[in-house]
């Protein structure tokens, strides 16, 4: 037997358990009649009965195996566990009168559908993504009826990402365009960040669909919004500057696609030098609170990718022998320690070394000062 993966749902101090089985996501219906109605769960399967609510009785020693690891309760007389849809628990909030928690629970479900495909995302399963995503936006249109509202904003970007993901460039613009109209409808409540994200997305549609003209407008003003929200040399503005870097090498511009990653390394190695070694920089202020990256996981290993691109793009035009070519490796190696992985992060700094070679006396002190940060990683 497994533990099955779960969610919890909060509506307000009642707290819920949403099981990921084989068969779909589903609540167990004691915990839902404790928790929700405050009653009895023999009672309310009674009830259940009566009003002919679908339902689902399950055997399985999964189910039952998570279950008792979260000491969900029993149902005494029931050899089986009954478990119900997320469209039954509504149905149930509305027929006994408890309407004031059904736009709650349709947000918490429309929330944890959002992340759901962001994760999915952001692990490169786009085609895993692309329904969740879609069904997100379906219930952002029933849920902010009538009028479309700029609720569905986010809603529609990442019906855009799963589709530019999996290269469906006609779906990614045609969502791409209702954000556009939101935006345009209500100017004021669309800020910075939502435009830059609007931005971001249009420039690589335009970037994919091989309009390089239009991919270097959209991601500029990706990077003039982020600058207005955090600041030009923020980490979070360093993938606009990466992906005009990106454009740039494919027209073959490559003195000012170096002269961009140059911007992205001067802004990963001051915030990182700041945040692993303690270095004073003027980058550190952007750190977020406790001097932390304000990005998860997940984006910093998206960041370790771009800088190790950004070596591999320098030992090409410039040479390996370059020192920018060490600085780079340098950078990467302090994501990795920061990320908690010390095999690569020692790849990377042997790396730099074998390019510093002791001609730079402050380069060799920080690769040093990196390497013995290693002895203290804790491996993610």
């Amino acid at each position: 037997m497994a533990e099955l993966p779960y969610t919890v749902f909060s509506l307000g101090d009642v707290h819920l358990h949403q099981l990921h089985t084989a068969h779909g996501k589903f609540f167990l219906m004691s915990e839902v009649a404790q928790q929700l109605f405050n009653e009895n769960p023999s009672v309310f399967a009674k009830e259940l009965r009566m009003g002919r609510y679908h339902k689902v009785n399950t055997q399985s020693g999964d189910v039952f195996h998570t279950a008792n690891v979260l000491g969900l309760p029993g149902e005494p007389g029931n050899t089986g566990i009954t478990m119900l849809t997320a469209d039954t628990v509504e149905t149930l909030l509305t027929d006994r009168r408890q309407a004031e928690l059904v736009q709650p629970f349709r947000l918490a479900l429309l929330k944890l559908a959002s992340q759901e495909a962001a994760r999915l995302m952001a692990a490169g399963e786009y085609e895993l993504a692309l329904p969740v995503a879609l069904d997100a936006v379906k219930q952002g249109q029933e849920l902010f009826r009538p009028a479309p509202a700029l609720q569905l904003f986010p809603l529609y970007l990442l019906a855009a990402q799963a589709n530019l993901g999996l290269k469906r460039a006609k779906q990614c613009e045609d969502f791409l365009g209702l954000s556009s109209w939101l935006a345009l409808k209500e100017p004021e409540a669309t800020t910075n960040v939502m435009r830059s994200q609007l931005s971001r997305l249009f420039g690589q549609l335009y970037a994919l669909q091989g309009q390089h003209d239009e991919a270097l407008q959209a991601f500029a003003e990706d990077v003039y919004y982020c600058a207005q929200e955090y600041g030009p040399e923020d980490v979070r503005t360093s993938l606009g500057y990466y992906n005009l870097s990106k454009v740039f090498q494919s027209r073959g511009q490559m003195a000012k696609s170096l002269a961009f990653n140059d911007m992205v390394m001067h802004i990963w190695s001051s915030a990182l030098k700041a945040l692993v070694l303690g270095e004073e920089s003027a980058v550190q202020s952007k750190l977020g609170p406790n001097n932390n990256l304000p990005l998860g996981r997940s984006q910093l290993l998206e960041v370790v990718a771009m800088l190790q691109d950004i070596c591999s793009l320098r030992t090409q035009a410039l040479g390996p022998a370059d020192l920018s070519v060490g600085d780079a490796h340098f950078t990467s190696a302090l994501a990795l320690i920061h990320n908690g992985e010390s095999l690569r992060a020692k790849e990377q700094l042997d790396a730099a070394f074998s390019v510093y070679r002791d001609v730079d006396e402050e380069r060799v002190r920080l690769a040093r000062a990196a390497l013995s940060q290693l002895q203290n990683v804790q491996p993610n």
